[in-house]
């Protein structure tokens, strides 16, 4: 009796174990073929929607973006409620919602709790931020590779925008793959060009230097010829900052003296001999330029407290009267520069090409293209509709043409007026209840469309003489006059703006000691500058850098190169 139960248990065991597996082999079956099928429901809606330039159901995009003090609304609206959220709507049927927002100071701690706690994540991250986290959000494994899905579905308004600028991807690369779309910005916007006292130059009967050579003979005579007729000897050539190093981000930079000699100190740039990338702070031609700038020191070229001037005192010696030149950007005529005038109403500038150095090299650094990034989930149904999104505004708002939606803004009322069919884009002639609105800063691209080379371009069409026919150039034409000269001015030495070609993530070692390697950099380069160290401790500097640490460095900066290439 025991022995036939046993046998009958271990038949009912066997039967029972046969029909779970059978059971959740057609679970397992099932559930795939319901994804398979959900797939290929969302590829049918993809391309319905691309044909027609619209959804015949509604496509919600759950997102969190960054917030930038730019960006302010009308009473009663927000990030949810505003015209630019009616427009996807009424234009693709997309309904832009905002799961959450945070602002510089607080969204990095966001995104790690909630990739800590491993919660589900929205449809697209918005952001513009540090890139560690950034890597943190590509590492999660939680975003499509989106090189596959821009190849696809960018149009060629879009594309040409990007390929402008092919290293804007570099920083998101894994593997050969994508993983962030890059937010496009104006290119060389703080690329540097030479800021010159017109006053100055007519009182002591001097032109524009076109090499170093002329610059130092001018410099001479703004040091020592009393250019501002005070009877004092308190003025300098040259404002210049150096406390945050020989190379920062514009204003009152020392970038283009290095270029002159063919060295740029402070990024990774290509050594066309080998390919590679090699860093420019320690090269040979650095030391001729350290020699150098410790030869103006000496003779009251520029500042005696350069080295402990940041960019923004450094350019008050020119808004204050007390320097004849500076290296700024373009927009640097609109601000700090006219400041000088509450001290000088007679006081004169204008923007100049850098100059040469003894071997004609001209540089400068170039300022970067990419200002963000946008992710998609892996698992959002409709990747496609943020493509169908970007692809319009790249085609219409971009560079508007007549008769395009946007030609004047996004939306009357809110970023333009008409009077007299005449837009008006002045923000003093709207009424008090209904102030200007930078509709644009609403966009999933932070700032609307940006095709980088369109800015600089536009300056040195208009400051050539031509009429502004677009709404874009009729905008660029009321910046000021000098900001467009400086533009033009900008635009004719593009060429000679050198990138910094690492701009990826942090490698091991760089890590680890980057901050020591760097504060070398920069005690010893203001040491010789100084006369505190003799011009030999360069190459001392060199050798310990490689030694410590910066020959692994930059073997590791090459093999993230390499796959960046690929």
């Amino acid at each position: 009796m025991n022995k036939s139960w046993r046998k009958t248990t271990a038949l009912w065991s066997v039967l029972m174990l046969g029909m779970t597996a059978m059971t959740a082999c057609s679970s397992a079956v099932n559930k795939e073929a319901s994804s398979n099928a959900s797939q290929t429901q969302a590829v049918a809606i993809a391309d319905d929607a691309i044909k027609a330039g619209k959804y015949e159901e509604p496509v919600k995009i759950n997102i969190v973006r960054q917030m930038t003090s730019d960006v302010k609304f009308r009473d009663g609206e927000d990030i949810n409620n505003n015209p630019h959220v009616q427009w996807a709507k009424d234009t693709f049927n997309i309904d832009l919602n905002y799961l959450w927002t945070a602002d510089s100071s607080a969204i990095d701690t966001k995104i790690r709790l909630i990739l800590s706690a491993n919660e589900d994540l929205p449809d697209i991250i918005q952001y513009r931020g540090s890139q560690d986290v950034v890597d943190a959000l590509i590492d999660s494994g939680k975003f499509a590779e989106v090189g596959d899905l821009f190849d696809k579905y960018a149009g060629d308004a879009y594309k040409a925008a990007m390929a402008e600028d092919e290293t804007v991807w570099y920083p998101y690369v894994r593997d050969g793959k994508r993983y962030a779309l890059p937010i496009l910005d104006y290119s060389n916007n703080n690329d540097t060009v030479l800021w010159i006292r017109d006053d100055w130059m007519k009182k002591l009967n001097l032109k524009a230097p076109q090499t170093i050579e002329e610059m130092e003979k001018m410099m001479e005579l703004f040091t020592s010829g009393d250019p501002d007729g005070n009877g004092k000897k308190d003025t300098v050539g040259l404002a210049v900052g150096l406390k945050n190093g020989m190379n920062t981000w514009g204003l009152a930079d020392a970038d283009f003296l290095f270029g002159a000699y063919g060295a740029m100190p402070g990024q990774w740039n290509l050594d066309a001999a080998t390919g590679k990338l090699v860093y420019g702070s320690i090269g040979p031609e650095v030391k001729t330029v350290l020699a150098k700038l410790k030869e103006w020191m000496e003779k009251g070229y520029i500042h005696k407290e350069a080295g402990l001037h940041d960019e923004g005192k450094a350019a008050e010696l020119f808004s204050s009267g007390k320097a004849g030149i500076v290296a700024a950007p373009y927009w640097a005529g609109g601000w700090p520069l006219p400041a000088v005038k509450e001290v000088d109403k007679n006081a004169d500038y204008s923007a100049y090409p850098l100059p040469a150095g003894p071997d004609g090299k001209i540089g400068r650094s170039k300022s970067g293209t990419g200002n963000g990034v946008v992710l998609i989930n892996k698992d959002f149904k409709h990747p496609e509709a943020f493509f169908m999104y970007a692809n319009l505004l790249y085609e219409q708002q971009g560079n508007p043409q007549a008769g395009s939606p946007f030609e004047y803004g996004f939306k009357e009322g809110y970023d333009f007026m008409l009077q007299d069919g005449k837009p008006v884009w002045d923000g003093d002639k709207f009424p008090a209840d209904k102030p200007l609105m930078n509709v644009e800063k609403y966009t999933l691209l932070f700032d609307g469309a940006r095709i980088p080379s369109l800015v600089m371009k536009t300056m040195s069409d208009l400051a050539s003489g031509k009429e502004p026919a677009t709404a874009f150039e009729q905008k660029q034409s009321r910046e000021p006059d000098k900001n467009i000269n400086a533009g033009a001015v900008n635009y004719s030495q593009r060429e000679y703006a050198m990138p910094n070609l690492y701009i990826g993530s942090p490698t091991k070692t760089y890590k680890k000691r980057w901050d020591f390697l760097n504060k070398s950099e920069k005690e010893t380069f203001n040491k010789i500058i100084y006369g505190g160290s003799p011009i030999d401790a360069f190459d001392a500097f060199v050798t310990q850098w490689k030694a410590s640490a910066g020959d692994t460095i930059t073997e590791e900066v090459n093999e993230w190169y390499a796959t960046v290439q690929k």
